[in-house]
C-alpha cells in the first residue's frame, strides 16, 4: 500500500529529560495510528527517486517535540532557517513538480500540508540535521 500510494506514514515518541529531548519513530499503517500521535509523511518522489517531508510536517514535528505552538513570527524564523538545507518547492504551476504537488494534495488525513499553495520540500535525509539545528536554535518567546 505504501508503495502504491507513495507515501509512509511515520510515528514519533518523545521523552524529555533535563534539557534534552529524545525521539525514537516508526513507521506506522495508517489503520494503525492513534488519534492524537505524531505523524508525519515520508513521500516517494518518483521524477527524484528520493524521499522527502514537506516543510509543513516538518514545523509541525518540531512543534510536538518541544511540545510548544510556534507564533506565527517563530514559524517564520524557522522556515528562513530550514533555507539552509536547500528545499525545492513543489508548484503546481511548474511542470517539473506538477505531478508532486497533486500527489501531496491528494493526501488524506494526517494530510502534509495546510491549504492547498505552493510548498516547499526537503530530501528527508536531512531530517535529522535540521532537527537538530533548530531545536539548538530554539528558544521560547512569549507574548504578555
Amino acid at each position: 500500500e505504501e508503495r502504491e500510494c507513495r507515501r509512509r506514514l511515520v510515528q514519533f515518541w518523545r521523552r524529555h529529560e533535563n534539557n534534552n529531548i529524545f525521539c525514537t519513530f516508526k513507521a506506522v499503517a495508517a489503520v494503525d495510528r492513534v488519534p492524537n500521535s505524531i505523524v508525519v509523511s515520508c513521500i516517494y518522489w518518483e521524477e527524484k527517486q528520493d524521499f522527502f517531508i514537506t516543510s509543513v510536517d516538518c514545523i509541525y514535528l518540531l512543534e510536538s517535540l518541544i511540545a510548544v505552538r510556534f507564533t506565527v513570527e517563530e514559524k517564520n524564523r524557522i522556515r528562513r532557517n530550514l533555507e539552509g538545507f536547500r528545499p525545492l518547492t513543489v508548484s503546481k504551476c511548474k511542470a517539473e513538480s506538477a505531478e508532486f504537488f497533486k500527489l501531496i494534495m491528494s493526501f488524506p488525513n494526517p494530510k502534509p500540508r495546510n491549504i492547498e499553495k505552493d510548498v516547499k520540500v526537503f530530501p528527508w535525509r536531512i531530517l535529522p540535521l535540521a532537527l537538530k539545528k533548530i531545536i539548538g536554535k530554539y528558544t521560547a518567546s512569549y507574548s504578555s
